[in-house]
């Protein structure tokens, strides 16, 4: 049986892991409980995003250098599990424009930030037509900051509804020098610090 590897890397060390490369692994998704047909990982520049086994609903893990990173990684799983296949680079020859996003982050509180920030891009997308598709963060003055990619929401086929963005589970945090985030078998991988990962669980 052939077998591939997936890894992560921010600026720390490397963990490697063997999965069978035969594995179940889709590209499209139909309802909320086809947990096995949804997309499993988007990389992108040596940092991820997977699904996060639940009972209900789906949660999102994403790992990144530095905080700014894992909200643009949550952001591209968010778009993604509504319409997979609905990336930049997935998206044949799209009309994409660009734009300045921001959102506050309530007194601080980097994590009700996450929230705000995703609840900003489901609003864009369903409300305003303005589907993400890529996004440059920066946070500073209590802000979260995004020059982002969008094409028009008509060019995406959305497969899943996102209702909301919970707080249940909710994770935004650094993770030091050595740290290691614990896997999720089969499909997320240990993540061996320094970076940021995030977490967050929608409500379907």
């Amino acid at each position: 049986m052939t077998a591939t590897s997936i890894s992560v890397r921010t600026g720390g060390t490397q963990i490697r892991r063997i999965r069978p490369a035969s594995h179940l692994r889709g590209s499209s998704a139909t309802t909320s409980t086809d947990r096995a047909l949804l997309p499993l990982a988007y990389r992108r520049g040596g940092v991820s995003w997977w699904l996060l086994p639940t009972t209900a609903d789906v949660g999102i893990r994403a790992f990144s250098a530095d905080a700014a990173g894992a909200l643009a990684e949550a952001a591209l799983g968010l778009q993604a599990v509504q319409a997979p296949g609905s990336t930049l680079a997935d998206l044949s020859d799209p009309m994409v424009s660009t734009a300045e996003w921001e959102v506050e982050v309530p007194n601080g509180d980097l994590e009700r930030g996450l929230v705000r920030w995703l609840e900003e891009v489901l609003y864009k997308g369903g409300s305003e037509g303005q589907w993400l598709v890529d996004a440059s963060i920066s946070i500073a003055d209590g802000a979260i900051r995004a020059r982002v990619s969008w094409t028009d929401s008509k060019n995406v086929d959305l497969v899943i509804e996102v209702k909301a963005i919970t707080l249940h589970e909710l994770v935004l945090r650094e993770v030091t020098l050595g740290e290691v985030v614990v896997g999720v078998e089969p499909e997320i991988p240990s993540f061996e610090g320094p970076g940021w990962m995030a977490q967050v669980i929608l409500d379907v």
